[in-house]
């Protein structure tokens, strides 16, 4: 009988053991997911800042390009 509860015990404490790893590993996670939920903010901040700077030069380009049309349409006409 005492070496059923002795063996219950062990068992118990094994897998209270495991829950403890498994809560430490949980905490990891959700530390990793925050890391990375705060880089992928910053890329898309990135990637915003990137693409309104390119729709500025692109509307640069065509102001020049337009401009270059009037200079060119000057000479021919």
């Amino acid at each position: 009988m005492t070496d059923l509860f002795a063996e219950l015990e062990q068992k118990l404490d094994a897998v209270l053991s495991q829950m403890e790893g498994l809560k430490r590993a949980n905490a990891e996670l959700r530390e990793v997911i925050a890391q990375k939920d705060e880089a992928l903010k910053e890329a898309g901040a990135t990637l915003e800042k990137i693409t309104r700077e390119r729709e500025l030069v692109r509307e640069r380009i065509d102001k020049i390009l337009n401009r270059l049309k009037i200079l060119d349409l000057g000479e021919t006409g």
